[in-house]
């Protein structure tokens, strides 16, 4: 249970998280119809994916981005993927882009994601890609930390695992010692933090400013 996690040196404590957390089955139900063949109708979301390390899981969440500037993000679906291949994780993202409209896909090609980007790619062309640095990563905690510490993100209270793996994330030093990153503690229950690094990849389509008419365009992160 995430009320039992050290969240001391976490970036984003469970006092933090704790009004992110709502009710969905309620709080959404007029236009979120989860078991329905368009779960979310003609409305946009977003996908962030966090590719598997040794042993670890991958993660993928489905994000509701605000209507309006300022609004709030909600996860509307959150999955958790272990010994699949690439080929198989790439079907699923496939599948869920068959029941949504999705108008962006971010991917961490660091690693073991390459393959899942470049399958991806097939179906999405427009796939932003994010090659792990201590600035990117900076970036990408930054944006999050924003967005919740402003109040705007939302997921289902019962999501114990999407908590957890937000308070696994803690600021270090890189091994020369020279500069600040980002880790997570790595145990049985958040992996390397998977769902919260594909949070942070969706979310990141959303500039640090906030949305504005001058800032829609998309990037490769490098």
């Amino acid at each position: 249970m995430c009320e039992f996690v050290d969240d001391g040196a976490s970036i984003f404590p469970l006092t933090l998280l704790q009004s992110c957390m709502v009710d969905s089955w309620v709080e959404w139900a007029e236009d979120y119809k989860p078991f329905s063949m368009r779960p979310f109708g003609d409305r946009q979301v977003w996908i962030g994916y966090d590719p598997a390390e040794t042993g670890d899981c991958s993660g993928m969440v489905v994000v509701a981005p605000p209507l309006v500037p300022g609004g709030k993000f909600r996860i509307l679906e959150r999955h958790q993927f272990r010994g699949m291949d690439f080929a198989a994780q790439a079907a699923f993202i496939k599948s869920v882009c068959d029941r949504y409209w999705v108008t962006y896909i971010g991917i961490d090609v660091t690693g073991l994601g390459s393959g899942v980007a470049q399958l991806v790619r097939q179906f999405f062309p427009a796939v932003t890609t994010f090659s792990y640095s201590p600035e990117v990563k900076t970036r990408l905690v930054l944006k999050a930390y924003d967005v919740i510490h402003k109040g705007r993100l939302e997921f289902d209270a019962g999501w114990t695992d999407m908590a957890q793996s937000l308070m696994a994330i803690r600021k270090t030093v890189t091994a020369g010692g020279r500069q600040y990153t980002y880790t997570a503690g790595r145990n049985d229950n958040t992996g390397h933090a998977d769902l919260a690094w594909a949070l942070f990849h969706a979310l990141h389509h959303e500039p640090l400013e906030g949305q504005t008419t001058a800032n829609t365009g998309r990037m490769e992160i490098y």
